[in-house]
C-alpha cells in the first residue's frame, strides 16, 4: 500500500501540543473531530459546488495603510466587513480519463459569484452550543460550530443561443454579440448589421424588461444590464480602488467560428469566411484577456474587451513565417491568415491593425496589452505619495505576470498555422496597470529579451509586499521541446512606490527595470510544483510584526501535495515546513519540529508525555511544557527499519511475521534481534490511527478535504493459514496479529516458526494517546484558492488525489495555541468545590481538565465547557471520593482547530488546594432538632410530675384535714351524745341519723378528691353515680337539703386549695 497517498486521503496528521499549526474547517463536510464547520447539506443551506481554478479575493477589508495614524487604521477596521467573494472555476475533473472513471461527466465551467463571511452578524468565527454536551469523557464536534456563512450572489449568467426576439428571431447569438453594447467595446468594432443605431444600447422603458418584442424595445439595451464575464477557470482577480476586477482565463462561450479556422485560403484558394447570415456559431473554450469589474459582484461592466490576437513580441517570435535574406534578423511576413486587416475596427477589441514586417502592404492585428492567457498571477500594488500639503495620492496597480498562451508553430503556405488552439507556451513577461485594467504596460518582455535567467513559466504565484514583486514556482512548457518541468525558485522584483501619472503611457519613472528581477534562490526548500497557493501576511500584532509568506498545496509529475511552508521574506532565512507531508529521517524537508507526528512520520516520533508537577510550595510560577520521554531508542529503530518498519503506518500495517520477527521469533538458523516493547509501540499506533479516523463521505466522489471512496485499512494483516495443529490452535484461522492475547491460549503454533508466546494482557497506552493529538490539515490539492481575511489564511477549493476529488470545503489556519485560566476556584482547606474556565479565544470556550494527588491521576483528561465549569464535590469521601487531602488540577482549552494549552502555570490554568469535606449540614441539623424535640419532652413531663406531685401533696392535706373533722365530730357526737327531748330513743335514733350523714359526707369527700384532676368534676361525679352507685330519689332530696354551712364550707376547701396551687405552680390551671 502507498501509506503517502493513504495517510493524505484517509487520516489527518497528528500532532503533539506544543507549537501546533493546526487547521480549522470552516466549511465543507466534516473531515476532522474537533468541530461541526457549515454543512450545507445537513443544515439544507446553499454553497458552491467542488471546483477547481476558481478565484477569491476580499472584499471591504481594511488594510493598515502607513501613511495612516493607528487611530485611523484602527478607525477603519472596525468600520470594515470584510467578505470573501469565489468568481468562477471548473467543477468538472481535469483529467477526463478519471471523470468516466468516477462518473462526473456533468461539470461545467461556472460563473457564478458566491459571498462569503466568517462570521455570523456580530458573533466570532465559532460558537459553542451547550446543548451538545453529551459526555465528559468524548469530545463531541457539535459543541463548536463554525459561523461562517455561504450565498450566491449570482448564478453567472451567459448569452442565450439564439436571438429571442426582432427581426433575427431565433438565429445563432454569439457572446460578442450579447456585449455589444458595453462601453468599452462600442467604439471598437465594426457593427454595420449587428449594432446599426447606437441609440439600440440606451436604456429601454421598463416594459420592455417584460416584453422585448415591443415596438421600440431592442435586445441589445435590454442585455447590458445582464452582460457579465463567460464561464471560466483559470482567471485573476483582484480588488483595486474598491472594485472587484477579473481577469483572462480560459472560457466558454458562443462564438462564430473564426475565418482561419475554415476551408481554403491557401495559395490562390477561396477561403469560406463566415458570414453573419450563416449558422456559424458554436460553443468553445478560448483564451481570453478581458477585463470586467464591479462593485458588488452581481452587476459588472467590461472596462477592457481584450484581443483575439497576440502581442507584438509573441507574434515576433512564433508567426514569422518570411525573413529578409540579407539580415535574417528582418521579418518580411508575420502573422497567420486570421490576423490579416486593413484597418484596426476590422480586429476584435482593442487590438491594432499594424504592419510588422517589412511587406507595408501586410498588416495584421496586434494586441496592445497581454495576449488571451490562462493560469497567470495576478497581484496588486497600493502606491501613494504624501504631499507638501499633507494630502496623500493613492493608486492601486494590478500586475499580471506569465500564463499559458497559444501559439502557431507551423506554416501553410504563406501563413503560420497549426491546431485550431494551437500550442501551450509558458509565457515570460510582465504586465502592469494602473487605471483598473483600462490600458496596460509591459514592464518585461517576453522570451528571455532582459538579462537574466527568468523562465516563462504558468500556475505560478505572485504577490506584492509594499515595494516588491514576489514570484513563486510554478511549471514552464515549450511547444518545441513538449516538456513539463516544474520549478521551487523565488523570483524579487524591485517596484517603485509613487504613483503613475494616470493614462501615462510612457511614464517609465513608475516602471521596474530589467535590472530589478533578482532570483533569490533557484531551490527552495519545499518541492518544485505547481497550481500552489501564495498568501501574504502583512505585519501585525498578531504575528509580532513580522513580514510572512505561506504557500500551500500544488504537485508536480507524480504527487498532489498537502503541505505548509512559511518564509520571513528575509533572503538569509529559510522556509519553515509548517506541516511536513512526509517525513522521513534522512529527507532534506526534514524542517519540522520535534512535536510534530504523523501518521507517515517515522517512529522516533512517538513520546511519553507528563504534565509539570506542581512544588512543595504549592507553585508552578512559570510556564512550564510537557515532559517528554522517548519510548524507543536509536538501536530498536534500526532494527525496526531493516524488516521495512519505520513509521507509524508501517507499524499499523506490519503482518504477522513481521511482528513475530520483532518479537525475536524468527526461522530456525536466523540471527534475530527483539525490540522489547515492539507491542507497546504498535498499540500506540493503532490507537492513534483509530483516534483520528473520521467517516468518510460514501454517496460522491465530491468531497469536501477527505476521502472520496472508502479505503478498508486492515489495523493488523491476517493470513489464512499460520499455524499447523488441533482445533486449540487459533492462528490456524488467521486471527491473531502477533501481539493480542488470545483468551485461555499461552502459546500458538505458526508455521514454521514453531511454538510463540501470546502475550496475556494488553497494554495501557492511554496516558500517551490522551496527550497525543490529530493535526487537522486541508488535504492535498492544487489548483485551489487562498487569501488573506480578517487575520486568517483561508484556503479552499482544488483538484486532489490522484485527479479524482473535487474539493468543496474552506479552512483556516491557526497557528496559536489557546490559553486557559480559571476564573473561579475553591478557596484553600475549604468544602467549596466549583470551578470555572476561560480562554484568550472566542472559540475556545471547550476545555479539558485533570485533576491530580500525589503524582496520581484521579481523573483522565474530561470534557467541560465555560458555561458548565467543574463540580469536584465528588471528591467527598461520604460521596464514593478520595476525600481530605491535597490536589491538582490542570486545564487546557481546545480551540476548532484541535489546538490546545500548551504551557502550564499555577497563574493560570493550574490549581492547587487542600481540600475539606464540607460539614455534613443535613446530619447536624437532624441532631440538632432531635435533641430540641428530646429537650421539649423533658420539659413536660418534667411539668406533667410536678404537677401531679403537687396534686397528691394537696390530697393528703384534705384527707389530714377530713380526718380531724371526723374526730371533732366524734367528740362533739360523745359530748352531747345523751341528751336530747325525745329521751334516750329518741337520742339512739338522732345518732345513727348523724353518723350515717358524716359517713355520706366522708364518701362524697372521698369520691371528690378522687376526681379533683379532672376539669370537669361534675361529669365525672355523675359518670362515677351512674355506674358506680345506683342513687334513689331520697338521696337527692337529701342533698338538696344540705345546710348552707356545709355549702359554705366545701367551697371554703376549694379556695383553700386554690390558693395553695397558686402559690406553688402559678402557671397551672384549676378546675373550677
Amino acid at each position: 500500500m502507498n501509506w503517502h497517498l493513504w495517510a493524505i486521503a484517509v487520516f489527518p496528521l497528528l500532532i503533539c501540543v506544543e507549537g501546533a499549526n493546526n487547521w480549522a474547517q470552516l466549511a465543507g463536510e466534516r473531515a476532522q473531530n474537533t468541530a461541526t464547520p457549515y454543512t450545507p447539506e445537513q443544515w439544507q443551506k446553499n454553497m458552491w459546488s467542488g471546483r477547481w481554478g476558481h478565484a477569491i479575493v476580499v472584499f471591504n477589508q481594511s488594510i493598515t495603510r502607513s501613511y495612516l495614524t493607528e487611530e485611523e487604521n484602527s478607525e477603519r477596521a472596525q468600520g470594515a466587513n470584510p467578505v470573501i467573494i469565489l468568481l468562477g472555476g471548473d467543477d468538472s475533473l481535469p483529467n477526463i480519463t478519471s471523470a468516466m472513471e468516477t462518473g462526473m461527466t456533468t461539470g461545467k465551467l461556472r460563473n457564478d459569484v458566491w459571498l462569503g463571511e466568517l462570521t455570523s452578524g456580530s458573533q466570532a468565527s465559532w460558537q459553542v452550543d451547550d446543548r451538545y454536551f453529551v459526555d465528559d469523557k468524548l469530545l463531541n464536534p457539535q459543541l463548536i460550530r463554525s459561523q461562517m456563512t455561504w450565498r450566491e450572489a449570482t448564478p453567472g449568467r451567459i448569452a442565450p443561443a439564439t436571438w429571442s426576439s426582432g427581426p433575427r428571431f431565433s438565429e445563432p447569438l454569439s457572446n460578442d454579440e450579447w456585449i455589444a453594447c458595453q462601453e468599452s467595446i462600442i467604439d471598437k468594432m465594426d457593427y454595420t448589421l449587428l449594432l446599426p443605431d447606437r441609440t439600440f444600447c440606451d436604456e429601454p422603458p421598463h416594459f420592455c424588461y417584460k416584453d422585448m418584442n415591443i415596438p421600440g424595445c431592442h435586445a441589445q439595451g435590454i442585455w447590458k444590464k445582464d452582460n457579465m464575464w463567460s464561464p471560466r477557470r483559470g482567471h485573476g482577480a483582484v480588488v483595486a480602488n474598491d472594485k472587484i476586477v477579473v481577469i483572462g482565463g480560459r472560457a466558454r462561450e458562443y462564438a462564430r467560428l473564426q475565418n482561419n479556422k475554415l476551408v481554403g485560403g491557401l495559395g490562390n484558394q477561396k477561403r469560406i469566411e463566415t458570414v453573419q447570415e450563416h449558422s456559424t456559431i458554436r460553443e468553445e473554450n478560448v483564451l481570453k484577456n478581458d477585463i470586467w469589474d464591479s462593485d458588488d459582484g452581481v452587476n459588472w461592466k467590461l472596462v477592457n474587451p481584450g484581443c483575439r490576437d497576440p502581442q507584438e513580441d509573441v507574434l515576433l517570435q512564433t508567426e514569422v513565417w518570411s525573413r529578409d535574406s540579407s539580415d535574417p534578423q528582418n521579418t518580411t511576413l508575420v502573422g497567420s491568415a486570421g490576423s490579416k486587416c486593413y484597418k484596426s475596427s476590422e480586429c476584435y477589441g482593442v487590438a491594432e491593425c499594424k504592419v510588422l514586417g517589412n511587406n507595408t502592404r501586410e498588416k495584421v492585428c496586434v494586441c496592445p496589452m497581454f495576449s488571451p492567457r490562462e493560469n497567470h498571477a495576478v497581484t496588486i500594488q497600493h502606491r501613494f505619495s504624501v504631499q507638501d500639503d499633507d494630502s496623500v495620492i493613492s493608486q492601486d496597480v494590478i500586475y499580471v505576470v506569465g500564463g499559458f498562451i497559444n501559439v502557431k508553430q507551423a506554416f501553410c503556405a504563406n501563413r503560420s498555422c497549426g491546431p485550431a488552439d494551437g500550442y501551450k507556451l509558458a509565457m515570460d513577461d510582465a504586465w502592469m496597470s494602473s487605471d483598473r485594467g483600462v490600458t496596460w504596460i509591459q514592464i518585461k518582455k517576453a522570451f528571455g529579451s532582459s538579462n537574466n535567467a527568468y523562465i516563462g513559466r504558468g500556475s505560478h504565484k505572485a504577490v506584492v509586499v509594499e515595494d516588491r514583486l514576489m514570484i513563486f514556482g510554478g511549471e514552464t512548457f515549450n511547444p518545441v521541446a513538449r516538456h513539463t518541468t516544474y520549478l521551487n525558485d523565488v523570483w524579487q522584483v524591485s517596484l517603485p512606490t509613487d504613483p503613475c501619472c494616470e493614462g501615462c503611457v510612457t511614464d517609465t519613472s513608475c516602471l521596474p527595470n530589467d535590472s530589478d528581477w533578482n532570483m533569490l534562490t533557484s531551490n527552495a526548500e519545499w518541492h518544485e510544483r505547481s497550481g500552489h497557493t501564495v498568501v501574504y501576511e502583512p505585519p501585525s500584532s498578531n504575528n509580532a510584526f513580522r513580514h510572512r509568506v505561506y504557500l500551500m498545496g500544488g504537485k508536480d509529475a507524480t504527487d498532489i501535495f498537502s503541505d505548509v511552508w512559511m518564509w520571513s521574506l528575509d533572503p538569509d532565512e529559510e522556509w519553515i515546513n509548517d506541516i511536513v507531508q512526509l517525513e522521513t529521517t534522512n529527507s532534506s524537508e526534514n524542517q519540522a519540529s520535534d512535536a510534530f507526528v504523523s501518521v507517515v512520520s517515522p517512529l522516533s516520533k512517538l513520546k511519553r508525555y507528563h504534565l509539570p508537577l506542581v512544588g512543595t510550595d504549592g507553585q508552578l510560577s512559570k510556564f512550564t511544557p510537557h515532559v517528554r520521554h522517548s519510548i524507543v531508542d536509536q538501536s530498536d529503530l534500526d532494527v525496526m527499519e531493516s524488516v521495512g518498519v519505520r513509521t507509524v503506518g508501517d507499524l499499523v500495517s506490519a503482518d504477522l511475521y513481521t511482528i513475530l520477527k520483532l518479537r525475536g521469533f524468527d526461522y530456525p538458523g536466523r540471527a534475530v534481534t527483539a525490540v522489547p516493547n515492539i507491542c507497546l509501540l504498535r498499540e500506540v499506533a493503532i490507537s492513534l490511527v483509530k483516534k483520528c479516523s473520521v467517516t468518510a463521505p460514501t454517496n460522491s466522489r465530491v468531497d469536501d478535504g477527505w476521502k472520496t471512496e472508502k479505503l478498508q485499512i486492515e489495523l493488523a494483516s491476517k493470513s489464512s493459514f499460520c499455524g499447523v495443529g488441533d482445533d486449540t490452535k487459533p492462528c490456524e484461522r488467521g486471527d491473531w496479529d502477533g501481539c493480542s492475547p488470545i483468551p485461555d491460549v499461552s502459546v500458538v503454533d505458526v508455521f514454521g516458526l514453531g511454538d510463540v508466546d501470546v502475550p496475556q494482557g494488553l497494554h495501557n497506552v492511554s496516558s500517551i494517546i490522551q496527550e497525543t493529538f490529530c493535526l487537522q490539515v486541508p488535504a492535498s490539492r492544487y489548483m485551489g484558492a487562498a487569501e488573506f481575511i480578517d487575520s486568517k489564511v483561508v484556503v479552499m477549493g482544488g483538484v486532489g488525489h490522484d485527479d479524482m476529488i473535487l474539493h468543496r470545503d474552506s479552512w483556516t489556519r491557526d497557528e496559536k495555541n489557546p490559553k486557559a485560566v480559571i476564573t473561579t476556584q475553591p478557596r484553600f482547606r475549604s468544602p467549596q468545590f466549583q470551578f470555572y474556565f476561560d480562554s484568550n479565544e472566542a472559540g475556545a470556550h471547550v476545555f479539558e481538565y485533570k485533576i491530580m494527588r500525589d503524582e496520581t491521576d484521579i481523573t483522565p483528561w474530561l470534557i467541560t465547557t465555560k458555561q458548565r465549569g467543574v463540580n469536584v464535590a465528588w471528591l467527598d469521601n461520604k460521596k464514593g471520593g478520595p476525600g481530605r487531602g491535597w490536589y491538582t488540577l490542570y486545564v487546557r482549552a481546545v480551540d476548532p482547530a484541535g489546538n490546545r494549552d500548551a504551557l502550564f502555570s499555577t497563574q493560570a490554568n493550574v490549581y492547587r488546594w487542600y481540600y475539606v469535606p464540607p460539614i455534613p449540614y443535613g446530619v447536624v441539623s437532624g441532631c440538632i432538632v432531635t435533641a430540641l424535640l428530646l429537650i421539649v419532652a423533658v420539659y413536660f413531663e418534667h411539668r406533667r410530675r410536678k404537677r401531679r406531685a403537687i396534686i397528691r401533696k394537696f390530697e393528703l392535706r384534705r384527707l389530714r384535714r377530713k380526718f380531724k373533722l371526723k374526730s371533732e365530730n366524734d367528740t362533739t357526737f360523745a359530748s352531747t351524745g345523751h341528751s336530747g327531748r325525745d329521751g334516750p330513743s329518741s337520742n339512739s335514733h338522732q345518732s345513727s341519723s348523724r353518723r350515717r350523714h358524716h359517713s355520706r359526707r366522708e364518701e362524697r369527700s372521698n369520691h371528690e378528691g378522687s376526681h379533683s384532676r379532672s376539669r370537669h368534676s361534675h361529669s365525672h361525679r355523675s359518670k362515677s353515680r351512674s355506674t358506680g352507685h345506683a342513687r334513689t330519689e331520697s338521696h337527692v332530696r337529701r342533698r338538696k337539703r344540705r345546710s348552707a354551712q356545709e355549702e359554705e364550707e366545701r367551697l371554703a376547701r376549694r379556695r383553700e386549695r386554690d390558693k395553695y396551687l397558686g402559690e406553688y405552680y402559678p402557671n397551672m390551671s384549676t378546675r373550677r
